[in-house]
């Protein structure tokens, strides 16, 4: 999966001219690559990501939800460097767990937050995709979320207030999901909009980039033995 994360035409020019200027040997021109991308590129991507900004210092568009935790926090680990003597590459490997019983590839959630999203999506494809129908499956906020709505079952044919661990034992994740709708009265929509903010996390501002050129030529030029 492609992700428009690479660099920009200057970057491209610079590194070229620099690569032909020193008339590096082709094992050179790897190490180079995989220096630049290592320890320039994928730093530069840790940082954005824990300043929560692009590669240029612009911020992150916030969660909908009021969620606190760090976007991105973990993805980072999933980068894998590549390169070759005409190129360096990071791709994206391992899975996600999504909010059902399936899984996502890194790779999608990344080009999904690099690039950002807007799809259509109709009531069957959000049950089919989103919500465990398995029995106990419901999750720790609808817990939360039905407790403080009230939920009551039956019991000895009276109603009970439903408990952590009845809720725990008798509803799937899809169940509760209609139950809370039901029970805030929610009207019931057939399609809706989603969207995703472009959070430009993979990159390398221009500034760092000069640096990491620099910083790895002169490494190159005596010889040293950092990354591979």
């Amino acid at each position: 999966m492609r992700i428009s994360g690479e660099l920009n035409r200057s970057q491209l020019a610079h590194l070229r001219s620099e690569i032909e200027r020193m008339n590096l040997t082709p094992e050179k021109r790897r190490k180079l690559l995989y220096r630049i991308m290592k320890n320039g590129v994928l730093a530069a991507t840790e940082r954005n990501i824990k300043r929560q900004k692009s590669p240029e210092g612009a911020k992150f568009d916030k969660r909908q939800s009021k969620r606190k935790a760090k976007l991105l926090s973990k993805i980072a680990k999933n980068i894998v460097i590549k390169s070759s003597s005409n190129e360096g590459k990071a791709y994206f490997r391992g899975v996600y767990k999504s909010t059902s019983t399936k899984t996502i590839p890194v790779g999608v959630v990344a080009k999904t937050q690099q690039e950002g999203l807007k799809v259509k999506q109709n009531k069957n494809q959000f049950e089919n995709q989103t919500h465990d129908t398995s029995k106990g499956s419901i999750t720790g906020r609808q817990i939360k979320r039905l407790r403080k709505l009230g939920h009551t079952h039956s019991k000895n044919k009276k109603p009970a207030r439903s408990s952590v661990k009845w809720l725990q034992a008798n509803l799937s994740e899809a169940q509760a999901g209609i139950t809370i709708r039901n029970m805030l009265e929610l009207p019931e929509k057939s399609s809706w909009d989603i969207k995703i903010p472009a959070r430009e996390f993979l990159g390398i501002s221009e500034n760092d980039f000069m640096k990491s050129i620099k910083r790895e030529l002169r490494n190159i030029n005596y010889g040293g033995n950092r990354g591979k």
